[in-house]
């Protein structure tokens, strides 16, 4: 009776069981700073993958062992967006990019990246990131735009400007 109260509680989508580091190993703790307004753009390393596509996952820890999912990838090569998160997954080169746009005080916080197991509901962490969100300076902030193709180039714009080799 006790578990039936304790898994209502629990929403078994949003909230993930946590396994720390690939194969086991410890995962160091980064800390990466940002301002209000800008965008976060973290790579996520992991095993070349041959074979059955594994899911990637961008999470806000909640608290230790536990995860929210903020966006999860649903195949290799495409990119999946979900309000101010992007994330895309090159799994036979072995990394994927997640993207946080449009950054906000509130978004501080402890971020995970890591492969999704949906079946145990289970992520292999791979990075561990608590985000340093502060107020913006005087100076002006320049803007990245993301934009993955198959070679998995990305364009990076200063205030706004497109590259010349960016499509458009």
């Amino acid at each position: 009776m006790a578990w039936e109260g304790l898994r209502l509680l629990m929403h078994p989508v949003a909230l993930v069981l946590l396994v720390p580091g690939s194969w086991g190993l410890a995962v160091t703790p980064e800390e990466l700073r940002e301002v209000v307004g800008g965008t976060l753009l973290v790579q996520c390393w992991s095993s070349p993958q041959e074979g059955p596509y594994m899911q990637k996952t961008w999470c806000r820890q909640r608290s230790p062992g536990r995860c929210t999912r903020l966006v999860t990838t649903s195949q290799p090569l495409t990119a999946v967006e979900n309000a101010q998160h992007t994330i895309w997954d090159h799994p036979k080169a072995g990394f994927f990019i997640v993207t946080m746009t449009q950054l906000r005080e509130e978004d501080l916080g402890v971020y995970l990246c890591g492969s999704f197991n949906s079946s145990q509901n289970l992520i292999n962490t791979f990075r561990n990131i608590t985000l340093v969100v502060s107020p913006a300076s005087v100076s002006s902030v320049g803007t990245i735009t993301w934009l993955p193709t198959m070679t998995g180039r990305c364009g990076v714009s200063a205030r706004g400007r497109k590259r010349d080799d960016q499509a458009t």
